[in-house]
């Protein structure tokens, strides 16, 4: 990455910062994931409801720069 953080004094502290971090990002992707199969399983399309969740609260980098539903975003390995 570009920022470099020291997480203090102890061995592997940092391996344990970055699998934490891993942690959030799995956690979101996983929800923005199934959030968007309920809506386009409802009716929704997935590009309305993915700029739905980028313009409130469900925002997230998950959702935002690396949208795992196919045809949402180029770019990413989903829309591919």
């Amino acid at each position: 990455g570009r920022k470099v953080v020291w997480c203090g004094e102890g061995v592997g502290a940092g391996h344990v910062a970055k699998a934490c971090n891993n942690l959030v990002l799995a956690a979101s992707m996983a929800a923005v994931a199934e959030a968007m199969a309920i809506g386009v399983r409802s009716g929704l399309d997935a590009r309305v409801l993915a700029e739905v969740l980028n313009s409130s609260s469900g925002r997230c980098w998950s959702s935002e720069v690396y949208n795992p539903v196919p045809g949402v975003m180029e770019g990413v390995p989903a829309g591919r």
